[in-house]
């Protein structure tokens, strides 16, 4: 695909360079379709459909990501998440909903799904099955691009480009996912495998966008002598689409029960910083910062992630045992 842009710097050549391998301007496109959550471990139930309702509380969750601070049309990812237990048949269950919206230059993914999770109480912990059923949505904004204007003649732009015809294109396929989720009063462990079904979008001009199957694992321990007041938690990510894989190691600092911070790095990417507030009426707010380490570091001032969350009590009937850490908000 070619285009024409007048760059007014180098920073917004390399954002239309991943512009162009994000967008279907191939015949075949292959896609991760799946955010990075610096706040991922603040956001189990979005990231495992075992997690929904692990908490033990209904509760409501808003997240905004600015990727690339400087980067015109850099990604932007928006997500509406709820979740909670329900018990049925003396047993206990997880459902919960999610909307994500990522955005990057004339590409568009939208994520919508329904999830559920069976809870079996251990002597120490809770273990999480769950399942994740929904659709994905690809759109191509070809109305926001403009190829090449006629007195242009340097052998490389042409005024016409059979992709770009001026009509914006969207395609939507089922998708699905399933994961595993502990949790005990230390410690916790977290392995989904999302867009289990590799939906295929097909696109009018014939350009495919194939959706990888993605494999993500979290954990992390609490340490100290309070699980609440003075501990930390050393904690672990690891995400993969089988083709790349990214992995991030972190740790969370629990100052006390209204305030934490966590420090960490994602492994040839960038530093992470993350910081929360719980307040006493079930809101809880966190705020993470990136600071990027790889070459495009020069073009951009970092990214920036706010996570918004409400929790209450909704059903009585909850078993005795409640885990409760820094991971969950």
């Amino acid at each position: 695909m070619l285009l024409n842009v007048r760059f007014c710097s180098i920073k917004r050549a390399l954002l239309a360079i991943f512009s162009l391998i994000c967008t279907p301007s191939t015949e075949v496109a292959s896609a991760q379709n799946e955010p990075n959550y610096t706040g991922s471990a603040s956001l189990p139930s979005v990231v495992n459909p075992a997690a929904a309702g692990a908490s033990g509380m209904a509760s409501a969750t808003a997240a905004f990501r600015q990727q690339w601070v400087g980067f015109d049309d850099a990604p932007q990812v928006m997500l509406i998440a709820a979740d909670m237990q329900v018990s049925f048949l003396r047993n206990f269950h997880g459902i919960g909903i999610l909307a994500v919206q990522d955005k990057t230059g004339a590409m568009t993914n939208i994520n919508l799904a329904a999830a559920y999770s069976f809870h079996i109480y251990l002597d120490k912990g809770i273990l999480g099955l769950g399942a994740r059923f929904g659709a994905v949505n690809a759109k191509f904004s070809a109305s926001s691009l403009h190829t090449a204007p006629a007195d242009i003649q340097d052998g490389y732009h042409q005024e016409t480009d059979p992709l770009i015809d001026g009509n914006d294109d969207s395609q939507t396929a089922f998708d699905a996912g399933l994961g595993a989720f502990y949790q005990s009063e230390n410690a916790f462990l977290s392995v989904a495998l999302q867009h289990l079904t590799a939906p295929t979008l097909t696109l009018k001009s014939n350009a495919q966008i194939n959706v990888r199957p993605l494999l993500t694992v979290n954990a992390g321990r609490l340490l100290g002598k309070d699980v609440r007041i003075r501990s930390f938690e050393p904690r672990v990510a690891l995400m993969t689409d089988f083709a790349s894989w990214q992995l991030e190691l972190s740790a969370a600092f629990n100052c006390n029960k209204f305030f934490w911070f966590a420090l960490g790095a994602r492994i040839q990417d960038a530093l992470l910083a993350q910081t929360g507030v719980r307040l006493r009426n079930g809101l809880d707010l966190a705020y993470a910062y990136d600071l990027s380490l790889s070459k495009l570091k020069r073009y951009n001032s970092g990214s920036h992630e706010i996570i918004a969350r409400y929790s209450f009590d909704f059903d009585r009937q909850k078993p005795d045992k409640r885990y409760k850490s820094v991971r969950i908000l």
